[in-house]
C-alpha cells in the first residue's frame, strides 16, 4: 500500500490546486481523477464556455461594425470551428496542469477512487488494475454533475445538457433553455448572439438566484434587448419530441416548439457510490458538511468544492483547497471567508458581484447606504460602444464600511478584482473615495458609485439604470 501525506479525490479546480499547494509545503501528494484533469470547469465549463463567449461577442461586434465607421460585410459564424478552437484551448491548459503535477512531484493516478476508511482509498485504474492508497490527510474534491429533468430527459441530440451543448457543430435555429441560472443565461445570450431564436423559462421570477435585485432587473433588460423570449415563473409541465424538434407545454398552458432544448436546472454532488457512507460523514442532501477550515466531522478528512454545497464556483473551490491543505498541515488560522467571494457571470453585458446584496442586508437587519452609477454617463463607455449597465455599492450605515459591490456592464469581471480587495480589507466609502481612477476607463463608474453613496457623485445624472 502506497503511503502519502495528502490524498486528494478529484482533480478539478479545487483538487489540483490543493495538490500543488500541499506539494509546495513539502507534503508527499497523490491525486486521483477518474476522467480528465481540470474537472468540469476546465473541460466542460468555465474555459470552453468563455472561449465560445469571446467568439459570440466578437461576432456581435462585427455585425455592429458600421456604427464604428467600419465595413464588415455579411459576417458568418461557424460553430464547428468555434468548437475546435475551444477544444484546442482546453487541451493546452489541461496539459499545463499535468506539467505542474510533474514539476511539483504530485503523483497523478487516473482511475475511480473508492474510500475504504478515513485515510484509505482503493483505486480502480483506467486499465482496470487496483491500487490501495493511504494518506494522513484525505481531501474529497469530487465536484458535481448536471441535474436531469424527468419530463425532458437528455438524448444529446434534441435535448442537451451544458456539456453536450459544447459539442454542437451547428447553430440551432431555435433553442428553448429550461432553467435560467448562470449557465442558462450565459448560453441564452451566447446563442442569441450567434443567431438562434431563444426562449428561456425558470420556475422563479429571477433569472439568476442570489443576485442583487437591481442587477437581476438589468439582466432581464439585457435579455429582452437581445430578443430572448422570457417565461419567468412559468415552468414546463409537459414535453414531447416532434419531427422537427421539441414542444414544451408551460404551466400557463402556452405551447412552444423549438429545434433543440437545453436543460440547465442545477447540479447535484458526486458523493454517492464512492464509499463516503463508510466514513460516517455528515451529509445533507448528498453534500458533505464542512466548517470554515473545510474540515468534515471525521478527523483528518476534508472536503472542498461543489461537493460541499457552499458555492459552485471554481475559484471558491481553489481557495477551499488551499485552506484545507494549509489547515491540515498545521496552519490553524487558515479559514474561508464566505462573505468576500466574487462572482463573475459572462452574459452580455457581463455581471460581477462580491459581498452582500440589498436583500441580504434587509434580511439580516443591517442598516445600509447604497450608491449607483450608470455606465452610459462615462465617456469611455460611449467610445467603446458599451453603455448599458451600472455599478452599485452597498456600505454598512453605522461605519460606512463597504460590504457589497454589484456590477452589470463592460469589463465587470475585471472590475470586481479591486472590489474584492476592498471588501476583504474592510475599506470604507471615504477611503475608497480617495483612490484615483484613470480616465477614460470604465473603472470611473466604481468611484462615482462610491461617491453617490456619500451623496457626492460628480457626473451622475438621472439617466436610469
Amino acid at each position: 500500500m502506497s503511503q502519502y501525506d495528502t490524498v486528494i479525490l478529484g482533480a478539478g479546480p479545487g483538487g489540483y490546486v490543493a495538490a500543488i499547494r500541499a506539494a509546495q509545503l513539502g507534503a508527499k501528494v497523490c491525486i486521483i481523477e477518474k476522467e480528465l484533469v481540470g474537472g468540469t470547469c476546465l473541460n466542460w465549463g468555465c474555459i470552453p464556455t468563455k472561449a465560445m463567449y469571446k467568439s459570440a461577442v466578437l461576432f456581435e461586434q462585427m455585425r455592429k461594425a458600421e456604427t464604428f465607421g467600419l465595413s464588415c460585410d455579411r459576417p458568418r459564424a461557424h460553430l464547428d470551428k468555434i468548437v475546435s478552437r475551444n477544444q484546442r484551448i482546453v487541451a493546452e491548459l489541461r496539459e499545463g496542469v499535468e506539467r505542474l503535477f510533474n514539476k511539483n512531484k504530485v503523483n497523478l493516478i487516473m482511475g475511480a477512487g473508492y474510500v475504504k476508511g478515513p485515510g484509505e482509498v482503493e483505486v480502480t485504474t483506467t486499465d482496470h488494475g487496483k491500487q490501495s492508497i493511504r494518506g494522513k490527510q484525505l481531501i474529497i474534491a469530487t465536484g458535481s454533475q448536471p441535474l436531469a429533468l424527468n419530463l425532458l430527459p437528455w438524448d444529446q441530440q434534441k435535448v442537451l445538457n451544458t456539456r453536450s451543448m459544447l459539442e454542437l457543430k451547428r447553430i440551432p435555429k431555435s433553442l428553448f433553455i429550461v432553467g435560467g441560472g448562470v449557465s442558462g443565461c450565459e448560453f441564452a445570450l451566447l446563442f442569441s448572439a450567434l443567431g438562434s431564436a431563444i426562449h428561456l423559462t425558470k420556475r422563479s421570477k429571477e433569472p439568476i438566484k442570489g443576485l442583487d435585485r437591481d442587477i437581476n432587473r438589468g439582466l432581464i433588460r439585457a435579455l429582452k434587448k437581445r430578443k430572448v423570449k422570457l417565461h419567468l415563473g412559468d415552468p414546463p409541465e409537459a414535453a414531447v419530441h416532434t419531427e422537427s424538434g421539441v414542444r414544451l407545454t408551460l404551466q400557463s398552458g402556452k405551447q412552444i416548439e423549438t429545434e433543440m432544448a437545453l436543460v440547465t436546472v442545477g447540479r447535484f454532488p458526486v458523493s454517492r457510490g464512492i464509499g463516503l457512507n463508510r466514513l460516517g460523514l455528515d451529509l445533507k442532501n448528498g453534500y458533505v458538511q464542512v466548517n470554515q477550515h473545510c474540515q468534515t466531522n471525521i478527523d483528518r478528512v476534508y472536503a472542498i468544492g461543489d461537493v460541499t454545497g457552499k458555492q459552485e464556483l471554481a475559484h471558491f473551490a481553489s481557495h477551499q483547497g488551499i485552506v484545507a491543505v494549509e489547515h491540515g498541515l498545521g496552519e490553524q488560522e487558515a479559514a474561508v471567508d464566505e462573505d468576500a467571494v466574487p462572482v463573475a457571470i459572462f452574459t452580455s453585458p457581463e455581471i460581477a458581484s462580491v459581498g452582500l446584496t440589498a436583500q441580504q442586508c434587509e434580511e439580516r437587519s443591517i442598516g445600509y447606504l447604497e450608491g449607483s452609477f450608470p455606465f452610459r454617463a462615462l465617456g469611455k463607455s460611449h467610445a467603446i460602444g458599451e453603455i448599458d449597465g451600472f455599478v452599485k455599492v452597498i456600505a454598512r450605515k453605522k461605519d460606512e464600511r463597504i460590504i457589497g459591490i454589484h456590477i452589470i456592464g463592460p469589463d465587470a469581471s475585471t472590475l470586481i478584482a479591486a472590489c474584492s480587495v476592498a471588501l476583504t480589507k474592510g475599506v470604507t466609502l471615504k477611503e475608497m473615495s480617495k483612490t484615483i481612477q484613470a480616465h477614460p476607463t470604465v473603472a470611473e463608474a466604481l468611484w462615482e458609485a462610491v461617491e453617490d453613496a456619500r451623496g457626492l457623485s460628480i457626473h451622475k445624472l438621472d439617466l436610469g439604470l
